[in-house]
């Protein structure tokens, strides 16, 4: 492996480096930039002869990392987090005046509970700030952090190795919806009772079980899911036109019940609740920006 003069070496490659490997496009990384898409190619054929290596292999959705690509991402990621803290070092952050995009792993929960409220507050305190919220899961968000595919992530917590820092933001507990009308919520709802109803399951997987569903087994029962979603937003549309029932996010239910004319049942028996939380990597080196989004998200999660 032959030595890289530093003296050749501008930050800001790296800096689109790092952008592209986010945004895994050209178009979207100048945008992104503040540049124009020549430019960023410019800037990405000047690191391949540096490195030696293409980095990025062009595909129909826009570009792909080679694997020498993959390897840099960390170590470059870590450099420029490092520099960024340096500088910022020299007066206060200003989220008033930062500009920066942040890319967040969650799920339409997260959309729909969380992004409305925060969003708001982030046009008033940092509207420098360029907000990409993308896919994850718990099977896929270790492996979305480290590869710097997002910055955080928000959605269910669980136990997770040590090489995560966890913040709780609040408590999340499951409903009983309806459509409106339905004779199910006219009865005092009881475990056999619920169990005998035909149910929607919002399954991320696509498993036909819930969180319910052992609660049922130990009571000896079981019931009948006629319908699997991986989201939540069209379940209530779906109960609403069906005698389908469905167990919702309570503030997902609360937010969509008017628009999709379903009810809450409001005598459900006692079902579980979770907590909803904010993960990071832990070790990296300090982000003021990261830090004060983290920050404001957590505030905003208390109001709602």
């Amino acid at each position: 492996m032959h030595e890289i003069d530093l003296r050749r070496v501008d930050l800001n490659l790296l800096v689109v480096f790092e952008t592209v490997m986010r945004e895994r496009h050209v178009g979207r990384s100048g945008e992104a930039l503040g540049l124009t898409q020549p430019a960023v190619s410019h800037a990405l054929s000047r690191l391949r002869q540096l490195l030696g290596d293409p980095l990025f292999i062009r595909h129909a959705g826009g570009v792909r990392p080679t694997p020498r690509a993959e390897a840099l991402n960390t170590p470059i990621a870590h450099a420029l987090t490092a520099v960024r803290a340096a500088l910022a070092e020299t007066g206060a952050f200003n989220p008033g005046q930062a500009v920066r995009t942040v890319s967040i792993g969650g799920s339409d929960y997260t959309d729909l509970v969380l992004m409305p409220a925060l969003m708001a507050e982030m046009r008033i305190s940092a509207p420098g700030f360029d907000i990409r919220r993308r896919p994850t899961s718990r099977e896929a968000v270790m492996g979305d952090l480290r590869r710097r595919d997002i910055d955080l992530a928000i959605g269910p917590l669980a136990a997770a190795p040590d090489a995560l820092v966890l913040t709780p933001l609040f408590t999340e507990r499951l409903v009983l919806v309806a459509r409106k009308g339905h004779p199910a919520l006219a009865a005092d709802m009881s475990l056999n009772m619920l169990a005998a109803l035909d149910h929607l399951l919002v399954s991320t997987g696509g498993d036909a079980t819930g969180s319910l569903d052992e609660r049922l087994r130990d009571a000896g029962l079981s019931r009948r899911v006629v319908m699997t979603l991986p989201n939540f937003l069209a379940a209530p549309f779906i109960v609403a036109a069906t005698d389908l029932v469905a167990l919702l996010a309570e503030r997902v239910a609360q937010r969509l019940a008017d628009a999709a004319a379903i009810a809450i049942h409001p005598q459900a028996p006692p079902l579980p609740s979770w907590t909803i939380g904010l993960a990071r990597l832990a070790g990296t080196a300090p982000d003021p920006a990261t830090d004060w989004f983290a920050d404001a998200a957590a505030k905003v999660a208390e109001r709602i």
